[in-house]
């Protein structure tokens, strides 16, 4: 991912940027602020953080715009919360800016795609996972994380390539087999990397986990 300014149409530069600054507007009021500051809260956010920009950092790709890497976002979110997760992903994008040298005129753009949109994914199906499924341990894990997470970088992959080939930056074609060809390889490890963190968070420190509770998930069972 990490889409360019210029490969991106000036009215759907427009319109990304208008999206992303209001949730994020929406975040920064809705976020638990004071969660931070309890239980070694802080430390972990700023870690969780500096994990995001060395994944991020490690990505491949033939074409400007279609490189390839895994996001963490699910655990993220699932970790702090949607406030706190929109906040944290712009935090490490500004660290990816730092140092790679990024465009910095791009950045609300590449804010949505792998950061925005995979969270709020992941908090849409969660509420729906509350809502309707079973309070269970499992469904907490293979639906929220593992699932979650699968859904949320095929989001992210296929919002990347519309905005590209909606700007005509580069032929569906050329997408279909530089991009979207590699996506089995992008969605299930993906899903098994959030799957695997999250097991470590509920399993050792549950009570550092934003989405779990113990009364609901374990206690009633």
């Amino acid at each position: 991912m990490f889409i360019s300014s210029d490969q991106v149409l000036a009215d759907l530069w427009l319109l990304v940027n208008a999206v992303y600054v209001v949730l994020l507007l929406i975040a920064l009021r809705q976020a638990d602020w004071l969660r931070l500051w309890r239980a070694d809260q802080l430390n972990l956010f700023v870690i969780a953080c500096l994990a995001l920009v060395g994944l991020w950092s490690l990505r491949a790709g033939i074409s400007p715009g279609l490189a390839l890497h895994y996001l963490g976002v699910t655990a993220f979110t699932l970790l702090f919360g949607w406030g706190l997760a929109m906040i944290g992903v712009s935090a490490a994008l500004v660290g990816m800016m730092l140092l790679w040298q990024g465009e910095w005129s791009a950045f609300a753009v590449n804010a949505l795609v792998v950061g925005a949109v995979p969270v709020l994914v992941t908090v849409v199906v969660h509420r729906l996972a509350q809502r309707y499924l079973p309070a269970h341990f499992f469904i907490y894990l293979y639906i929220n994380a593992f699932l979650a997470g699968a859904l949320a970088m095929l989001a992210s992959v296929l919002l990347a390539a519309a905005l590209l080939a909606l700007s005509g930056a580069y032929s569906l074609p050329r997408m279909g087999y530089e991009y979207l060809a590699y996506l089995p390889l992008l969605v299930l490890p993906e899903a098994i990397l959030n799957g695997i963190v999250m097991t470590a968070f509920v399993v050792l420190k549950p009570e550092v986990v934003a989405t779990f509770d113990d009364e609901f998930y374990l206690k009633n069972r």
